[in-house]
């Protein structure tokens, strides 16, 4: 059975990120993964990206949705809210999360929130990780996808790898970057 890990909003918020995370999902296969979002996490990333760049339109937001749910299908949890209740989280906000991974099965929440604590997903056989640990985790499984998707994201922003490296690791992908750089 294929490794769950749903991904939280602030680890898809940031283009470059996102985009990396998304060819993951597209790829998963090949890491044996099963990438998971819900329409509540897409719409609060596009709300987060409303917020930051006023220009961004509603129709944008709702072409970035859809292309997301559509480069990784089956991605979508429905169903989950019934498990909202069983779920004690610093910020109750993202109790949403918590319960579409508990329904899910997922076994991995990707994210930076520090409400995500080990206290909160434990008892639910949940753990945390950072976009930057989990890309580096998937680089130590399969260098050459990883690589792959890299070059790739480079490709179509008209940019040499090296450039993309720079780029990961000033956008807070250190790790990632380093394991590009030594390999």
């Amino acid at each position: 059975m294929a490794f769950r890990v749903l991904y939280d909003a602030n680890a898809v918020f940031g283009a470059l990120q996102r985009s990396i995370l998304v060819r993951v999902g597209v790829a998963q296969a090949r890491f044996n993964l099963r990438v998971l979002l819900t329409d509540a996490i897409l719409d609060e990333m596009v709300d987060a990206v409303r917020r930051k760049y006023s220009d961004f339109s509603e129709t944008q937001g709702e072409s970035l949705k859809l292309a997301i749910k559509e480069a990784i299908p089956d991605c979508l949890v429905t169903g989950y809210n019934y498990a909202i209740e069983s779920v004690t989280i610093a910020d109750p906000d993202d109790g949403h999360v918590v319960a579409a991974a508990i329904h899910s099965n997922s076994q991995l929440i990707i994210t930076d929130d520090v409400a995500f604590t080990s206290d909160a997903l434990e008892p639910h056989g949940l753990e945390a990780q950072s976009p930057d640990d989990f890309l580096t985790d998937l680089f130590d499984l399969n260098p050459a996808t990883v690589r792959q998707i890299v070059n790739d994201e480079a490709s179509e922003r008209n940019c040499d790898t090296e450039e993309l490296i720079d780029l990961l690791e000033q956008r807070g992908l250190i790790r990632l970057a380093q394991h590009l750089r030594r390999d």
